[in-house]
């Protein structure tokens, strides 16, 4: 009776966390625009190219050097979030989904009740200054602390506590960036470094991606939040041998990034200054990146939808840059104690990867490969691989940009890029993104 009565509450639940994580994605993205009008737009002189405007685009936009006041933006944001986090809220630091990971293997499913607070506020602030960084990670720790938080005012048992966290995670997720799949399989697949995850919890993670998703559906429409150009498909067996070599390059990508990143965020760590300025030292080191190359700063959507589009005839080499770019930025925001996800920058990573390697193949003379499937792979690929999460990635790129006829040669990528970087990594002293992973399920009986 006990097992029944306990499936039924996290049933009814998963229900309410699904339309709490649906509200607070919507309250999260509007924060976040006029955030990003007060900062970067105000302050920084600086519109960010949006997706709805990528998509009508036939040329790839001019750089506008020079905007001197795009550093001030920058690292006055992160003055502001610095002083807060240091002040209110030292764990809404960083990456929102290790410490979600954190609350799950190590917290009993506890989070302070103003975590999610803070975290939308901080996140807001960075993201919006130009510094580069995602919403899932700030999504993932909202989400997953309103889940905890109701497992405080019900005062649930430790086993439904750690399943709230991650359901209110799943319907976060799905609603953010649109995909109730990849929502699902990501609270539940994050958790562990191996091909692995905790599927005792899927069916109410997916529960619970669903209602979000279908709320989010009604507020703003069921279109993918990346459209990809009419007519994209897959031209077939013949071209999968391309798909397995981008894999490998995703592969190799993703074994190195994490020591990129882990190593920057060493170095700030190690630096005899207050708490409170370092991520004030890393938005001025991104601003002034930002000056030359505008395109990396902040989430960066508009121009993965150039990227997805064929990167409209940028040549290979400053693709490759601008992947490269992405990965360096965002570890100088994050790794300095910025707010924010390395979710989405991970795909702006794989995304102009897979956008090179196309330019690369047409300047080659080799015909008739689709730089979009292309380009959707690696941003699938690089993101399987650096954070051991295969299912969630591929489910997640899917949906993001509905490209189901992408399916297999997305697939072949994915499986390819998580080999390799398990290989590759293996003895590396940073092997994984999220330090918080373990390697094995365990079992939670609700």
């Amino acid at each position: 009776m006990n097992a029944r009565i306990s499936f039924l509450r996290l049933v009814c639940l998963s229900v309410l966390l699904g339309v709490v994580g649906a509200l607070s994605a919507q309250v999260f993205l509007w924060l976040l625009h006029w955030g990003t009008v007060i900062f970067l737009g105000w302050i920084g002189d600086y519109r960010p190219l949006t997706v709805d405007v990528a998509e009508h685009l036939v040329h790839w936009p001019a750089w506008r050097l020079g905007d001197f006041w795009i550093p001030l933006a920058t690292t006055l944001g992160g003055l502001a979030v610095g002083y807060l986090t240091h002040a209110l809220a030292p764990e809404t630091q960083g990456d929102g989904s290790d410490d979600a990971i954190e609350t799950f293997h190590h917290r009993g499913g506890h989070m302070r009740y103003r975590v999610p607070f803070i975290k939308t506020l901080v996140s807001v602030i960075t993201i919006g200054s130009g510094g580069s960084a995602g919403r899932e990670g700030p999504t993932s720790q909202i989400a997953s602390g309103l889940g905890a938080l109701v497992g405080g005012i019900f005062k649930l048992p430790e086993s439904e506590r750690r399943y709230l966290v991650l359901i209110g995670m799943a319907g976060g997720l799905a609603a953010i960036f649109k995909s109730p799949l990849g929502g699902a399989f990501f609270a539940v697949e994050i958790l562990f470094s191996t091909m692995a995850f905790q599927a005792d919890a899927l069916p109410y993670t997916l529960l619970s991606a669903s209602v979000a998703y279908a709320l989010t559906g009604w507020f703003v429409g069921f279109g993918p939040l990346l459209p990809l150009p009419h007519g994209t498909g897959f031209g077939g067996i013949s071209e999968l041998g391309w798909f397995v070599l981008l894999g490998i390059l995703a592969g190799f990508f993703g074994g190195i990034l994490p020591t990129i990143y882990y190593r920057i965020k060493d170095a700030f760590d190690a630096l005899r200054l207050p708490v409170m300025v370092k991520p004030a030292l890393g938005g001025l080191l991104v601003g002034l990146i930002g000056l030359v190359a505008p395109p990396l700063l902040s989430g960066g959507y508009g121009y993965m939808e150039l990227a997805l589009r064929g990167g409209l005839g940028m040549v290979a080499g400053i693709l490759l840059l601008l992947s490269f770019g992405k990965l360096i930025v965002t570890s100088l925001t994050i790794g300095s104690g910025g707010s924010g996800g390395v979710f989405a920058p991970m795909l702006f990573v794989g995304v102009f990867l897979g956008a090179a390697f196309a330019a690369l193949l047409q300047a080659l003379g080799i015909p008739g490969i689709s730089p979009t499937a292309l380009a959707l792979a690696g941003m699938a690929a690089v993101f399987a691989g650096v954070a051991r999460v295969p299912l969630a990635a591929l489910f997640m790129v899917i949906g993001m940009t509905q490209g189901h006829a992408l399916i297999v040669p997305v697939t072949i990528a994915v499986i390819v890029s998580f080999w390799v970087q398990s290989s590759l990594s293996a003895k590396f002293r940073d092997p994984i993104l999220y330090r918080s992973q373990r390697h094995d399920p365990e079992r939670l009986s609700p």
